[in-house]
């Protein structure tokens, strides 16, 4: 991955390498990537198809990286109509609700037997987290200058968890990156409009407030 590998794109920002890098896995479940999962159940299969895709780069991504990697696992456990306006007849319901179905279960083939920490989140935002504050800003005073995100809904969970790690790091010359290519969302959110698509709003969005897009 570029942002890993050096200064190609980006050269003010300096040459980094795993030793620099916190790379932070956000809600890598099965609702978000699985056909028996809240997200298809609510929208179809095809909705899943893109963070299909980036799960399998994820993977292979987490497959290859150095023997001392320690990557952050975020997962989610939220409570019954978090995101339905209290509606327990919404096909979203029980989004990542503990024990009412496989939502909160690990994706497919993904391996967290590496992991510096695991961390669960009962928000859209992992930076809502007091552990996820923790890991990240002991991080930055340990000498990690890149946190990676990566995961899971890029333009809800992702964009958020993003956004206030720059309010965590941004002042201590730590650079927040979001690695593209190793994101998914929801296919409807690549479709064009007018002004864009909704990813293209979220990146747009990330990159005003000072998060680095890598695209590879």
């Amino acid at each position: 991955m570029a942002w890993l590998r050096g200064p190609s794109a980006h050269p003010e920002h300096g040459y980094m390498t795993a030793c620099d890098t916190l790379l932070v896995v956000i809600d890598a479940q099965r609702a978000f990537v699985d056909p028996a999962g809240s997200l298809a159940r609510a929208y179809g299969v095809d909705e899943l198809q893109p963070s299909v895709d980036a799960l399998a780069r994820l993977r292979t991504h987490l497959g290859q990286c150095a023997a001392g990697t320690r990557p952050v696992f975020v997962r989610s456990e939220y409570r019954r109509g978090q995101f339905t306006g209290g509606r327990l007849d919404h096909p979203l319901a029980d989004l990542c609700v503990p024990g009412r179905n496989l939502d909160c279960e690990w994706a497919a083939g993904l391996d967290t037997t590496r992991a510096g920490a695991i961390i669960t989140k009962q928000q859209a935002d992992a930076g809502e987290t007091e552990a996820y504050r923790t890991v990240v800003e002991r991080a930055v005073r340990d000498g990690v200058r890149q946190i990676v995100l990566t995961g899971f809904q890029l333009t809800t969970c992702i964009r958020a968890s993003a956004l206030a790690t720059v309010g965590l790091v941004g002042a201590r010359g730590a650079r927040v990156v979001v690695a593209e290519a190793l994101a998914g969302a929801r296919a409807s959110s690549y479709v064009q409009a007018a002004t864009g698509s909704r990813v293209d709003a979220t990146l747009r969005e990330l990159r005003a407030a000072g998060v680095l897009v890598a695209q590879n």
